[in-house]
This record gives C-alpha cells, structure tokens and sequence, in this order.
C-alpha cells in the first residue's frame, strides 16, 4: 500500500511539474510520448500549424474546448493586399491537416485520429476557431506521467518535418542522452514504407537533413552510429548533444532566424521596383547575366512586358543556379529559361514563404507579449508576498513581545513534528537551559528559518487568528494578482 501512494504521489509530483512548466514560459508546450513517435505524415508548415493550436490550447484542462485564432494577429503584420492570401493560406493548410490521420500503438491496442475534428471560419470576426479530437486529449492535457516539454522556439525556424520530428526525439529521450530506432520503424514513423526505399537516400533526405537543421535551429542536437546485420544498415544509434551555439538564452527569435525559412531556396530574392528607369537598370542587370546564353535584350524586354518584374528576377536566378549545378541537365537553355519564366510556381513559393515568415513573427509576437505579461505578474506577486511577509513577521513580533506563554504553545508544536522539530533542536542549542520568552524572541528575530516556521506555526492555531487582519487588509490586492492564498 506504501509503495503505491509512493507511485502516485510521483505521478502527482510529475503533473504539478508538467503544469509549472508550461505556466514558466509562454512557449512551452507538454506532449505525450506516443503523439512524439506516432505515425502521420505532415508537412512542417502544418506540423508549425498543430504546435501553434497546442501553444493556445489550455493544456490543464479536462477536456478540449474550441481554439480561436484571430487572423488579425497574424495580418497587423501584412500589408493589406496580402491578408486575403494569409486567410487562403491558413485556410488551405488547415482544411488539409483536418484531412491527416494520426496512428498511435502500444503493446495493448492501436488508434486512428484525425488530427483535427473542426474548423469554423468566423467572417465577423476574421477568426479561425478549431477543435481537437477527444481521443487526444489523453496526449496533450493533464499530462502526469510519459510526457515531454517542448519549446517551441526551437521549432518555428525549420523547414524539415523530420527536423521537427528529431527534436521531439531528442527532448523525450533527453535525459538517458541516447535513443536507438530500427531504419523500418522511422520509416513507418515518418509514413515514408514506399518513399526513399535506398537507405542512402532516406539517410541523406531524413537524417542528415534533420541534423543539419537541429544544429542551425535548436537547443538539442544529435550524431548517429549505424548498426549493420552484414552490409545492411538495419538501426541507428542516436547520441544527443547540447548545442552550444544555441543555448536557451539564445531562442529569443528575431528576423534573422526567421528569414532562415528561406536558406534552402535556390534562387536571391532581388526587391522589384517599377518605375521606368530602374526597369531599365534591371534590364541591363539580367542581360548582363544572361549574355553567355545568347539571350537578347528584345527577350529580356518581352519577358518584363509579359510578367511581372520579380516573377522574371526569380525565374532567372534559379535557372543559373541550375546551371550552376550542372549545366549538361539543360539541353537547351534559352528554351527552359522562358518555360521557367512564364510559370508562376516560383512566385506562389516565394509568396507563400512570406506568408509562412509573417504568420510566424505573428505567433511570437503574441507569445513574447504573454511571457512579458507573465514575468511582470510574477514579480509583482513576489514584490506582494514579501510585503505581507514582513506586516505579518512585525505582527508576530508584537504578539510574542506582548504575550507571557504562546512562544510555549509555539515549541510544543516544533518539537512534536519531524519536520519542524530541526528548529526546535537549533535553539535549545542556541540558548541551552535558558528557555524564556526573551531567547526565544531573541532567537526569532535574528534567524530566518525560525522566523519563517514560527510564522506558519502561528498561522495554524485555529484558535487565536493571528493574520485576520493582515488578510483583510491584502485581499483585494491578492485577488487582482491571482492569489488565493497570502
């Protein structure tokens, strides 16, 4: 029986944990183990998109209520051309994660979830409100055992679902240091049975890719043995590493690591200016590049009559990168440069990345507002508590001073409870046979620890309520700092 209450009081130990921590920072989120290495198969933007829900979901709840997002937040950072394709964007991206199954296992059972059960679009109030499923709420809420923290700061600069899924690796099994998966149950993980089915292209798209991006993004970061039966590679053995390039203090996330979405893009953004002359500079700019490929100026001048300016810029600076790479893949230059040109796929990318950019700096702005909002109650709840400390020690002094045997009562109580009963050792100590109500208040007064149990003990009686006034005095003030007990 011992030995149960001792289980649960550490499961309860471990779910207090859980709730300080996510109330510690307002980027901190709590995962259940299995949502950590489940099979589903998102992209990171909608893997960004899930944690973002989760950040704003009230996680010490007993069940999911509806989440709203005010497109609002996220468009006080556009421009107010693009705010209808940020509604588009979110509303494209969050109808597909709806669509995405999640597939959860243990040794006991298996179950399907969709990840999202509802998405409802408020036009009045330009807000997006979406529900969990219920079979999640045993993965993401009241969490008192199997679980891991997660910051979500280290998250919002990745591009690669895998990088993301890596790091939840490395945070859940953090603290042995090392974790081991076989190739088959990544793949399964990462819904990837029939995709990079050659190990050397699954390590370089998956593995080394997620590693590259941990150490560019995150706190946490991991090298990799294999582990071969004969010449087949069939696990790997992961080792995980502080990054000491990105300490905690460093998450603070500032336009440079968000303009990191980019770094894999294969072509320089050039800003577009339209007025007639630096068109004309931009002309002689890409004729410039472009002269070894015998383009001609009336080419260059049909494509900018004929597309928009950035469109042209795009297309050509990913074409000479191509070359770049390897000039023998392109036949025929000319030609594939006016096909690249005259799509508009390169365009919608580097919109939508602009988009992804702003709706990013939009979360962490909120979350930045929330965690200065929390750090500013704090102090000013630690400034208020030591306030009442010091009216009730001078409250207690007074009564000590002015009362001939409660400081009795008040070691009757000391030394009949172990845990209190090291202060009533320490002064018989200090004062020996010369127990009065002078030593005592001698003793009070100039040690801390004895004040402070005198305090609570004091605080206990039931028949003399030493604080009511003290607490009368503070209880409005307690009330509006969140308070309930002073």
């Amino acid at each position: 029986m011992k030995k149960d209450n001792k289980k649960e009081n550490l499961v309860d130990k471990k779910g207090i944990d859980a709730l300080e921590k996510i109330s510690s920072s307002s980027y901190m989120i709590v995962l259940g183990n299995p949502l950590l290495n489940a099979k589903f198969d998102l992209t990171a933007f909608q893997m960004k998109i899930f944690y973002f829900l989760v950040l704003n979901t009230k996680q010490t709840a007993e069940g999911f209520s509806v989440t709203k997002v005010k497109v609002s937040e996220v468009s006080q950072f556009l421009k107010a051309k693009t705010s209808d394709y940020l509604y588009n964007l979110l509303e494209k991206e969050s109808r597909k994660l709806m669509k995405k199954e999640i597939y959860l296992e243990d040794e006991n059972s298996w179950k399907v979830a969709n990840i999202l059960s509802q998405i409802e679009y408020h036009k009045k109030e330009g807000a997006f409100s979406f529900l969990f499923p219920p079979m999640l709420s045993n993965y993401l809420l009241q969490l008192k055992k199997n679980f891991t923290y997660i910051d979500v700061r280290n998250l919002v600069s990745m591009d690669s679902i895998y990088a993301i899924r890596f790091y939840g690796f490395c945070k859940e099994f953090e603290r042995f240091g090392k974790f081991q998966f076989t190739v088959n149950e990544m793949r399964k993980m990462f819904n990837l049975e029939k995709k990079y089915e050659m190990y050397g292209l699954f390590k370089q798209k998956v593995i080394i890719k997620a590693q590259e991006e941990l150490i560019k993004n995150s706190d946490l970061i991991f090298t990799f043995k294999e582990v071969k039966e004969g010449k087949k590679v069939v696990s790997l053995q992961f080792k995980i590493e502080k990054n000491i390039a990105k300490s905690s203090q460093q998450l603070e996330i500032d336009d440079r690591n968000i303009v990191s979405i980019l770094d894999d893009a294969p072509f320089e953004v050039i800003e577009t200016i339209t007025n007639p002359s630096a068109l004309e500079t931009i002309e002689e700019k890409l004729l410039e590049k472009l002269n070894a490929f015998s383009i001609s100026q009336e080419t260059i001048s049909e494509w900018l009559e004929k597309y928009p300016v950035l469109q042209v810029e795009l297309g050509v600076e990913y074409v000479l990168t191509e070359i770049k790479k390897d000039k023998s893949k392109i036949k025929n230059i000319p030609a594939y440069l006016s096909k690249i040109i005259s799509s508009s796929q390169l365009m919608d990318r580097h919109q939508q990345v602009e988009e992804e950019k702003k709706v990013v700096k939009a979360m962490l702005k909120k979350n930045n507002e929330e965690k200065l909002h929390f750090e500013q109650q704090k102090q000013l709840q630690k400034e208020f508590l030591e306030e009442v400390y010091q009216e009730k020690r001078r409250e207690v002094d007074k009564i000590l001073n002015g009362h001939l045997t409660i400081y009795k009562k008040v070691l009757d109580v000391l030394a009949g409870s172990l845990y209190s009963s090291i202060y009533y050792d320490n002064y018989l100590t200090k004062v020996g046979t010369e127990i009065s109500k002078e030593t005592f208040l001698a003793f009070f007064r100039e040690n801390t620890g004895f004040e402070t149990i005198v305090i609570t003990t004091l605080e206990s009686f039931k028949d003399i309520d030493v604080f009511k006034e003290i607490q009368k005095k503070y209880k409005a003030q307690a009330t509006k700092l969140g308070l309930s007990y002073y």
